[in-house]
């Protein structure tokens, strides 16, 4: 954006002293390095001085302050992952980002192995209720008395089976709690300032 520059000069014997005003911008800084002489509240002031036939140059760098917020608990890995490619990020943001990214992949991890075995639960509560089914149907013969003990064998190693896994679900669920809590914390506790 193009910004118009008014200035004045005053001449000695040796140099020419220039003042030059340059527009205070609303949320616009000066970058550090070039101090005006003077500051109003439309103009900063600076003094340069310039030897006779010759040029100098004044460069006034303004940078403005971009605040954005970031609700880090809803942000995909994908978006993460853009940041940290991206190598724009202060190496504390960059640490505590793989942290997060790192938690969100074992709590992921967690609900994969709790739904994996909610599905074993399922199938073996629907094969004993076709046992259960089979069972019902026979007669009492000789050979169904064989069939009778077969399914009620399965049924018992089925019931093991599902105390096993009711069990691993529990303690998952449990792991998957606590590593929750503690991406909770990582995120509560994440507070800084990143310049852009």
């Amino acid at each position: 954006m193009p910004i118009s520059v008014m200035w004045s000069a005053t001449a000695t014997r040796n140099h020419v002293e220039v003042v030059i005003e340059h527009p205070v911008r609303q949320g616009w800084k000066l970058v550090d390095g070039v101090k005006p002489e003077e500051t109003s509240a439309s103009f900063y002031r600076f003094r340069v001085k310039v030897e006779p036939h010759k040029t100098t140059e004044l460069k006034v760098d303004e940078v403005q302050p971009i605040e954005r917020r970031i609700a880090l608990s809803n942000i995909t890995d994908d978006q993460i992952q853009v940041w940290l490619n991206d190598k724009t990020i202060q190496p504390e943001l960059e640490q505590a980002l793989k942290r997060i990214t790192q938690k969100k992949s074992q709590i992921a991890g967690l609900d994969e192995q709790i739904k994996t075995k909610q599905i074993v639960l399922s199938n073996i509560n629907l094969d004993q209720q076709r046992l259960r089914e089979n069972m019902k149907a026979l007669k009492g013969s000789a050979e169904e008395k064989a069939l009778l003990e077969r399914y009620t064998r399965e049924l018992n190693d089925q019931e093991d089976r599902l105390q096993a896994t009711s069990k691993e679900v529990d303690e998952l669920s449990v792991k998957r709690a606590e590593a929750g809590k503690e991406l909770n914390d990582m995120l509560q506790a994440l507070t800084l300032d990143q310049a852009i």
